[in-house]
């Protein structure tokens, strides 16, 4: 009896497995694909959930998308100088996440997305804002992304659930990067700002392993209802740029001002140029022991947000004449491994 239930059980997942479909998202001059945008795939009744939407590198969509179906959208990363093509996938426009469990991976956000449901994840992505449109949702994910905005819940009144881990932030406006947050994780990210006050408004919620360094001395790292008794976050091995005390969350090192220099290599494009140098502060400083920021932790972030396992052609040389009936072709692939 049991061997027939297991049997049940596995064909249930190979059946589920073979239903999920991938689709082809470009313009209509590249041969192969399915659909012109996302909210074309959206439309048809013949892209269902679970199902897998691949952005060729040529899709630049410049109105806003709205997804609806439980999916996964797969981009070409965000970094054109990987690619010898110097093109990658890009939404300018916003983006609607208006259906639970939808994973992002890998696309240039130019826009800002909306969260309007639970458990979305943004993931690889170079983002400039990102924002809750609906008091009832739930906790939605960000991962290893690059982001050149802000990260806000609903409001001050009605805050929202971010879970935040190994990004990147470089942001030179006057908002604060991150606030209207309860009940969230923040973990292992790099800021690197000369905006107002970068954590603000955020409650009840694990904000460990960043690296904060604002270069603008009139403003703070913390609002002061982040850090203050009352807040009932968890605030630990931090590396804070002002020289604040913090009385009540002693395991962070304050005081490092605009010294970025001091703590990254410097070298390289987006989360590369944050590398840890050899003698940085963050190095071995986390709670578990690892790294400090955005390479540290669970989702240690990638070069230009590559997309994990699949390859890529960096080189396409063809040449310009044939040698006995054959076209010289040389190629290059890379797979993003990381």
């Amino acid at each position: 009896m049991m061997k027939k239930i297991l049997f049940a059980l596995m064909a249930a997942i190979m059946v589920a497995g073979a239903q999920a479909k991938s689709w082809k998202i470009g313009p209509s001059s590249v041969a192969g694909m399915n659909f012109a945008s996302i909210n074309a795939a959206m439309s048809s009744s013949s892209v269902t959930a679970g199902d897998t939407l691949y952005l060729d590198q040529y899709y630049n969509e410049s109105a806003e998308q709205t997804v609806t179906k439980k999916v996964v959208i797969i981009g070409t990363g965000y970094d054109t100088s990987l690619t010898d093509e110097q093109v990658v996938a890009t939404l300018t426009s916003n983006l609607n996440l208006k259906a639970n469990n939808v994973e992002v991976k890998s696309v240039k956000l130019v826009g800002t997305v909306y969260f309007y449901n639970d458990d979305c994840i943004l993931d690889r992505c170079y983002l400039n804002y990102v924002s809750t449109k609906s008091s009832t949702a739930g906790m939605n994910h960000i991962y290893s992304c690059y982001l050149n905005g802000s990260i806000y819940g609903y409001s001050s009144s009605s805050k929202s659930q971010f879970d935040i881990q190994n990004c990147v932030t470089s942001i030179n406006n006057s908002n604060s990067t991150f606030y209207y947050m309860e009940n969230s994780i923040i973990n292992n990210n790099t800021f690197v700002t000369s905006g107002s006050t970068i954590i603000h408004n955020v409650l009840n919620s694990q904000i460990t392993n960043n690296i904060v360094i604002n270069t603008n001395t009139s403003t703070r790292d913390l609002s002061s209802e982040v850090y203050d008794s009352g807040s009932s976050n968890t605030i630990e091995h931090n590396i804070f740029s002002r020289s604040t005390a913090l009385p009540y969350y002693p395991t962070n090192k304050t005081g490092y001002g605009s010294s970025a220099s001091e703590l990254f290599t410097q070298t390289g494009n987006f989360s590369d140029y944050y590398k840890l140098s050899d003698k940085s502060a963050a190095k071995g400083y986390a709670t578990d022991g690892g790294d400090v920021g955005c390479h540290g932790g669970m989702f240690g972030c990638p070069s230009g947000g590559r997309p994990q396992f699949i390859p890529y052609f960096t080189k396409v040389t063809v040449g310009s004449r044939s040698e006995e009936g054959k076209l010289p072709v040389s190629i290059t692939v890379k797979i993003q491994d990381e």
